[in-house]
């Protein structure tokens, strides 16, 4: 089972955390306050293999910006796993959660929302790309195009180039994804206005247009 901590909900919603390369659980919890809806409850994942001080959740090739199938395999199924578990022990199903991903963690939850057949209440995916985009549209879940996606970049992003990614989410539009693509005057990390707040607001209500 994945390492994780639970802080939980005040009559708000539950958010799930996946942290970037090299991070762990504890790096997200201090952005909680700028992002947080009213009341929400938190639940903060720790990747699966040690990277460094911290953990990772796949291995990278740097030249091509390539995660390594077998590593994001990997997570997905503890994910999975550890989804199944807060369902059955806590009573907190897909449903209920909203996924909040940097990096890393951005292509995790984009993997399990676009490829999990698991209606989530919204995807915050931050400064991250996609994984293996030619298996698409064919290996979309039947959920994917209902799913609420906001994806947030940088365009001075230097980790993982905007150029990158964009073509990436015009696809995953040309594929009837519901992507709210969203560019700021950032780098790797959180723009601490428009960005911040942009993010609280779709935590608060991932419908609200």
């Amino acid at each position: 089972m994945l390492v994780h901590d639970i802080v939980p909900p005040k009559g708000g919603p539950w958010c799930l955390v996946l942290h970037g390369l090299g991070d762990s659980k504890e790096g997200w919890k201090s952005a909680v306050p700028l992002i947080a809806p009213p009341g929400a409850g938190w639940i903060f994942v720790q990747a699966p293999q040690a990277y460094g001080p911290g953990w990772s959740w796949f291995d990278i090739d740097w030249a091509t910006h390539s995660p390594d199938p077998t590593g994001v395999a990997r997570s997905r199924a503890a994910l999975i796993e550890l989804l199944d578990h807060l369902e059955t022990t806590r009573g907190i199903h897909g449903a209920d959660l909203r996924l909040v991903g940097f990096s890393q963690g951005c292509l995790m939850v984009l993997e399990l929302a676009l490829t999990m057949d698991r209606q989530f209440a919204g995807i915050a995916a931050i400064s991250g790309w996609i994984h293996a985009l030619d298996r698409f549209p064919a290996g979309l879940a039947p959920t994917a195009r209902s799913q609420r996606i906001l994806m947030t970049h940088g365009r001075w992003d230097d980790v993982l180039p905007i150029a990158a990614t964009r073509p990436q989410t015009a696809e995953l539009k040309a594929h009837g994804i519901a992507v709210d693509w969203r560019e700021y005057d950032k780098d790797h990390g959180l723009d601490p206005e428009r960005e911040v707040e942009d993010l609280r607001r779709f935590l608060t209500n991932p419908r609200a247009k």
